[in-house]
């Protein structure tokens, strides 16, 4: 939601940082966010929250200064779009796996998981029977929301003991999400 609304505020921001970056391919960055994100998950999966929370928090860095880096490059491609978003499944879904390794709540990981799947999916379905823009979709549990969740709340509850309430909590929004996205595009496509 805050990425879809506040992105043209955002990426001035996300752009200085990424110049520092700039040595770097984005797809060179894009992998490396997911080097990291199997570290964070290592350390999720140990129930070390805090450090797998700091790590998935750099994965999720670097997933954002791949894009702008390419543009500072002037190296953005439909490839490297299209890798960008089929690591960011990834990430993802190593993530939501170390907490499934760390908490053993698979069922909550799998419906989570869900989710998250269905969020971009749901999206991209949509463009494939109407030309949709990636600004006008400022849903709930965007990307950096997700993020942000499995990051740093969802850390911060398991050390205090309530990682199976932020699980619960963290299905039920990327569902809605799902929800929330179904709907836009049914009423799009009339």
């Amino acid at each position: 939601m805050m990425s879809g609304l506040f992105r043209k505020e955002v990426e001035p921001y996300v752009r200085k940082i990424a110049v520092y970056f700039s040595g770097l391919s984005p797809n060179t960055i894009t992998f490396i966010s997911l080097v990291i994100a199997i570290v964070a998950a290592y350390f999720f999966s140990k129930q070390d929250w805090f450090v797998g929370g700091m790590f998935a928090l750099l994965a999720a860095f670097l997933d954002a200064i791949d894009g702008a880096v390419a543009r500072i490059r002037r190296k953005e491609t439909k490839k490297g779009a299209y890798l960008d978003a089929v690591m960011d499944r990834y990430v993802e879904g190593v993530l939501l796996f170390g907490i499934g390794m760390g908490t053993g709540l698979w069922h909550l990981v799998f419906l989570a998981m869900w989710g998250a799947i269905l969020i971009p999916y749901t999206k991209a379905r949509a463009s494939m029977e109407k030309k949709i823009d990636n600004i006008n979709w400022p849903d709930l549990m965007e990307r950096a929301e997700r993020l942000v969740f499995i990051s740093i709340i969802f850390p911060i509850a398991a050390f205090f003991g309530y990682a199976e309430l932020a699980l619960v909590v963290m299905v039920i929004l990327f569902h809605l999400t799902a929800i929330q996205r179904i709907r836009r595009a049914l009423k799009m496509l009339g």
